[in-house]
């Protein structure tokens, strides 16, 4: 399928931002994360007197909100580390599911792995969705069951864009699917102006090569926190106060403080956390909320939870919340400065803590995991026309020890999908506090 939205004058300033790119991105999350993909299931009815549910009408809401995110239809040139925003077009599928495979079925079984969504939902090189030139930057999959339910899954190049401009697009997408002839009165109008000073290429390198293919000694599991948990959780620390996210990411830190105990004869390392921030409304001047491109950066976050204090869980999530608040504080001031004149260089505030994690990681010294938070980017809240996902998944990143965080469907909870060697897993399953807060 090819749409046809009109080029802007912006290559000169994307090619600067995909040199910087090719070495921020595969650190970003540690290594080699090039395609993010978002899975939509929906367990309501499928009725063939549907307009809003057939194919032309998905093709059509498409063509008609693409030019408002003009570089997903042109292609990735890896020799210039560029964007050639030639109207390629987006790749659309449809697909049917077995007679004998209900919605159902495959809910239940994802919760034990993720890559059952993976398997049933995505193009079978999903990672490989910008490797070729002639391969689309942005793929579309509407699979059906027969029995009742529909599946829309979304995937995009990570190279340009992150998870909060995947959820703009969705967005601006079911909007217009379900209202079609007010798609002009759709208030999410995405943005990709950029200082044009931003990012100057000339200290950037190439990055490595981008791991595609699944790696089955990986696993992928949802531990679902809900709002009581969180509340009970917040009443046992000094600030109860404290987001949802940093409370959530301190109980899971500390199970992944504990895997790698495990795993060292309980010997306690020292661990660098890393958090994925988004930049957006931190800078100053503010970037645009629909601010579409990759405005993300890293806050790595030391720390050591000594052996004797371990098992006192309490003190141990109390001091974790500390630190990871701490260190978002740190960059989040950051932040304010990147597009500052006279403020610190973008290289030592964007590149030096991506390096400090890249050599934590490699080095095998230290115990070194990331969370990404994708709570406030309304992944359950994409009505196409018929109602909203009973489930909200993700494409599995190819690297274990990441954890992406997304809002849960009744709202206040959170989902946590949780990456790990297979037989790191059990460990953290096994967790106090996991199996006393998430289901």
């Amino acid at each position: 399928m090819n749409h046809s939205p009109k080029p802007l004058l912006w290559e000169q300033l994307l090619k600067l931002w995909h040199l910087l790119l090719q070495q921020f991105m595969p650190l970003l999350l540690l290594k080699e994360i090039m395609t993010m993909s978002f899975i939509l299931l929906y367990d309501n009815p499928i009725s063939p007197n549907n307009p809003k549910q057939t194919t032309t009408h998905f093709q059509e809401s498409l063509s008609k909100i693409l030019p408002q995110f003009y570089p997903l239809a042109g292609r990735y040139i890896k020799k210039d580390h560029s964007v050639d925003c030639n109207d390629s077009g987006a790749e659309f599928v449809e697909a049917q599911v077995a007679d004998d495979v209900t919605l159902s079925d495959v809910i239940l079984a994802s919760e034990r792995d993720l890559k059952l969504l993976n398997d049933y939902f995505l193009p079978p090189k999903f990672h490989q969705v910008d490797e070729s030139p002639t391969d689309p930057l942005l793929s579309i999959r509407i699979t059906r069951f027969k029995c009742g339910g529909l599946v829309v899954s979304v995937s995009v190049s990570h190279r340009i864009f992150d998870a909060s401009s995947v959820g703009t697009f969705i967005a601006v997408w079911s909007n217009a699917n379900k209202n079609s002839g007010m798609v002009g009165s759709i208030k999410i109008r995405p943005s990709f102006d950029t200082p044009p000073e931003f990012f100057p290429g000339s200290y950037i390198s190439r990055g490595d090569s981008i791991k595609t293919c699944w790696d089955p000694n990986i696993v992928v599991k949802r531990f679902s926190f809900h709002k009581e948990a969180i509340t009970r959780l917040r009443s046992k620390l000094k600030l109860p106060e404290n987001s949802r996210v940093r409370v959530v990411s301190a109980v899971i830190a500390e199970a992944m403080i504990g895997v790698d105990r495990a795993k060292h004869n309980g010997k306690s390392r020292a661990c660098l956390i890393a958090q994925a921030v988004n930049m957006r409304g931190r800078t100053f001047p503010p970037l645009p909320k629909h601010s579409c491109r990759n405005w993300l950066i890293l806050s790595p976050t030391r720390c050591m939870i000594p052996s004797t204090v371990v098992g006192n869980n309490n003190n141990n999530i109390q001091e974790l919340v500390d630190i990871l608040g701490d260190g978002l504080e740190k960059t989040v001031a950051d932040c304010a400065e990147i597009f500052s004149p006279t403020g610190r260089d973008v290289k030592s505030i964007i590149m030096e803590p991506l390096v400090n994690v890249r050599g934590k990681s490699m080095g095998g010294e230290v115990n070194v995991f990331a969370f990404s938070d994708w709570s406030k980017f309304g992944f359950y809240e994409a009505d196409f026309g018929w109602g909203k996902p009973v489930v909200a998944g993700i494409g599995a990143f190819s690297r274990p020890n990441i954890i992406v965080l997304m809002d849960s469907k009744e709202g206040g909870g959170l989902e946590a999908w949780v990456h790990l060697n297979r037989n790191d897993m059990p460990y953290f399953e096994e967790d106090d506090q996991i199996k006393l807060f998430a289901t």
